[in-house]
């Protein structure tokens, strides 16, 4: 099962463009993110990314993957900020 923390991690390869950025970025170490992507990997039965190459480049499946986690963070953030509008005074 895809987690919501896959999908930042996803989103933070993408603007890192490196293991080691992602994981600066979110405060982990490279090898935890390493192992978090190995783990999903294998259970998704294909690989998201080339590792040996820099900046890192995404496979196709992991092109799509990356499509679809954007698009599910970015409407998973519309209920707390609808929320938030209606919660201001005005």
């Amino acid at each position: 099962m895809i987690e919501i923390k896959h999908l930042k991690t996803l989103q933070a390869l993408r603007n890192s463009g490196s293991l080691a950025g992602a994981a600066a970025a979110l405060h982990q170490t490279q090898s935890a993110l390493s192992h978090q992507f190995s783990d999903l990997e294998q259970r998704l039965g294909f690989r998201l990314f080339v590792r040996k190459s820099q900046p890192l480049r995404f496979t196709p499946q992991g092109e799509i993957l990356l499509q679809l986690a954007n698009q599910v963070l970015r409407r998973s953030l519309a209920p707390c900020r609808t929320v938030t509008n209606h919660s201001r005074p005005g």
